[in-house]
């Protein structure tokens, strides 16, 4: 009997198909607040976890455990190395969310360029002249520098072709050429294009290099009507000096944000405040479809994880464990 533990409220569909494994004991921990005891971990195989964090003491009191199983793609909030160093794969859900994030970019980007909350309003307060205010813009001719060219950069990349518009892709761990191939222009210099670029999207994993990345001098370079789009990780960006610059010098552009440093912001959060900002509540890869695919693929981890079946490319910590001298 293997026992399997699942932090974090996942898709039926997921968890249908653990409970028809035979030789699994399942608990489901559904409070994001709620703390894992010794007793808990100490006796866990499989560990599926949707949201909380695992310290590297944590996975020092999980001696049996065989499988890590992230319900998403990011796994900021797992010691990878050390649980790689053991030899236990931590596996995430590949591209399943990617076309649902994408979307969410293009929607935000489209609900500030189309200044879609500014017109309704005005629509429901019987102000029909706004429409005459030309407040409106259009994607097509647009620059949008794309900052990550991962699963969901490339998704995001090939919308806003769809649409017309320019698209600038950075990622140094992907060659010019490939990038050109694609379609899109390459840069190296990302922070010197800055001044030229109508929208920037960030698509970046939040490490030390990353954090804070766009920071008041990166602000301060854009142009006064540029659109930033942060549907990736909170702390990439200096939310005060973006506040300053959204109620200043970029008081014509404004921002999407789907993530923030602080999870949930606190209501007090200068943002929340600004008509000049769209906003979600880290729901990106949240739609009733993408939930449906990450609860499955997670689910089917943890059992390809205990019978030795797991697919190399979901591995996230595959260096590590060949590293260590372990084997999938």
């Amino acid at each position: 009997m293997s026992r399997v533990l699942i932090v974090g409220k996942i898709h039926p569909k997921g968890l249908a198909i653990l409970e028809a494994e035979d030789g699994l004991e399942i608990e489901m921990i559904t409070d994001p607040d709620a703390e894992l005891s010794k007793e808990k971990l100490a006796t866990t195989d499989a560990l599926l976890i949707r949201y909380g964090k695992i310290s590297e003491a944590d996975a020092e009191q999980m001696p049996n455990l065989r499988i890590v199983s992230r319900h998403g793609v990011g796994c900021d909030n797992l010691p990878v190395a050390a649980l790689g160093a053991r030899g236990v794969p931590v596996t995430i859900v590949g591209p399943v969310t990617a076309g649902s994030v994408a979307e969410q970019v293009m929607a935000m980007l489209m609900a500030l360029i189309k200044k879609i909350a500014l017109y309704d309003a005005a629509v429901r307060k019987g102000d029909w002249g706004i429409r005459d205010s030309l407040q409106v813009g259009e994607l097509a001719g647009r620059t949008l520098m794309i900052l990550g060219f991962g699963r969901i950069g490339r998704e995001v990349a090939r919308r806003a072709l769809a649409f017309d518009m320019k698209v600038a892709i950075h990622d140094p761990f992907v060659s010019a050429d490939e990038i050109q191939a694609a379609g899109y222009q390459a840069v190296e210099d990302w922070r010197a294009t800055l001044p030229e670029m109508d929208v920037i999207s960030l698509h970046l994993p939040m490490t030390a290099e990353t954090r804070g990345l766009i920071g008041a001098g990166e602000i301060a370079a854009m142009k006064s009507t540029a659109i930033l789009i942060n549907a990736a990780r909170g702390g990439l960006v200096d939310e005060e000096a973006l506040y300053t610059a959204l109620t200043g010098p970029m008081s014509r552009g404004g921002a999407g944000m789907d993530c923030f440093d602080s999870e949930p912001p606190t209501p007090d959060q200068p943002l929340l405040s600004l008509p000049n900002v769209v906003l979600s509540p880290h729901s990106a890869s949240l739609s009733e479809e993408a939930a449906q695919r990450m609860g499955i693929v997670a689910a089917q981890n943890i059992l390809d994880g205990l019978h030795g079946k797991l697919k190399a490319e979901l591995v996230f910590n595959l260096k590590a464990l060949q590293e260590a001298g372990h084997e999938l």
